[in-house]
């Protein structure tokens, strides 16, 4: 593959999100619809993290057409994007510094108590683009949530704030666990080819960056935001689809550029945040609100569309790659 069927591969989920926006209808607010949440206790984000990863498992692991179609969408992908792991990420490298990105995280510590590092924020637009899936940002996004709903007596405020930090926290576990037990190298640190996997290796805590390539924990989070946020604020889908896209595509071109993950990382992460926000937004509507929200359901594979991508410029020069288009 070369940059330009990364850039066109990149470029075309962006299009596709943004093209898409007068497809959507935008769905009515009932003024009854802040009455189909309860209200959510203050901690409620973090005691139904439990209840919260045993739904996750039951959503993730059964037998039903749809989970299976998932399923073998994720690997799939997976396997194919290893296949040219290495590549993708060498010509991404490229395009970021011909869109003077540069290759560098330029993050810094911001906020600091004596030597202990407290807050790492951004300071160019690289940068901005890397933190679209750091955990503050979702922090700080379910704060405001929560404090708007509990400033406006709006129970779907507080709920929306509730379900994201409970499924982000959630979604570290599996997340976590599978890190420390694939043990596989970031591109930057990498000492062979698409990098070596340390299975259950006991310096994980000693050189992390060694060892936590998958999945990706940005892409988690990320994820798992924008699914709370477009099932609890259906009227606005014609925003959220779209705007969310697009931060997603951003925040995972700009991971493979400085080096901190593998494209092949991004399908479990994906999966991860998205089964824990179906989880997390269970909780907290009342029983009316099954017929009154549509809830998210697993993607039916007749929602995809895969479209073979093939250039050449000289006699011996040819590339393949594949792009996908999410109808909704």
């Amino acid at each position: 593959m070369t940059h330009k069927i990364i850039s066109l591969f990149i470029y075309s989920i962006l299009i596709n999100g943004l093209i898409s926006t007068p497809a959507f209808s935008k769905e009515s607010s009932t003024p009854s619809l802040n009455d189909l949440y309860e209200k959510p206790k203050v901690f409620d984000f973090f005691t139904n993290i439990p209840g919260n990863l045993k739904s996750s498992w039951g959503k993730a692991f059964n037998t039903k057409p749809a989970t299976l179609w998932t399923w073998g969408a994720i690997i799939s992908s997976s396997v194919i994007f290893y296949i040219y792991d290495e590549k993708i990420y060498k010509h991404a490298q490229i395009l970021g510094r011909n869109l003077g990105l540069g290759n560098n995280d330029h993050t810094k510590t911001l906020v600091k108590i004596d030597d202990i590092a407290i807050f790492r924020g951004p300071t160019d637009l690289g940068s901005v683009m890397y933190f679209i899936g750091d955990g503050w940002t979702q922090g700080l996004t379910a704060a405001s949530f929560a404090i708007y709903g509990s400033m406006n007596n709006d129970n779907r405020g507080m709920q929306t704030g509730s379900q994201i930090m409970n499924s982000l926290l959630s979604g570290s576990i599996p997340t976590q666990v599978i890190k420390r037990a694939t043990g596989r190298e970031d591109p930057y640190r990498t000492t062979e080819y698409r990098g070596k996997w340390k299975f259950f290796s006991h310096r994980y805590d000693e050189d992390v960056s060694a060892h936590d390539a998958v999945p990706s924990g940005h892409l988690m989070a990320v994820t798992s935001t924008l699914t709370i946020i477009d099932s609890n604020y259906p009227e606005y889908r014609n925003i959220i689809r779209p705007l969310g896209i697009t931060l997603m595509t951003l925040v995972s071109f700009q991971m493979i550029n400085l080096g901190v993950h593998w494209i092949s990382d991004y399908p479990l992460g994906m999966g991860i945040g998205y089964v824990t926000a179906l989880s997390a937004i269970e909780r907290g509507r009342k029983s009316t609100a099954k017929a009154s929200l549509r809830k998210p359901e697993i993607s039916n594979p007749k929602d995809w569309k895969f479209i073979p991508i093939y250039t050449t410029h000289k006699v011996n020069e040819r590339s393949y790659g594949l792009t996908g288009i999410f109808q909704f």
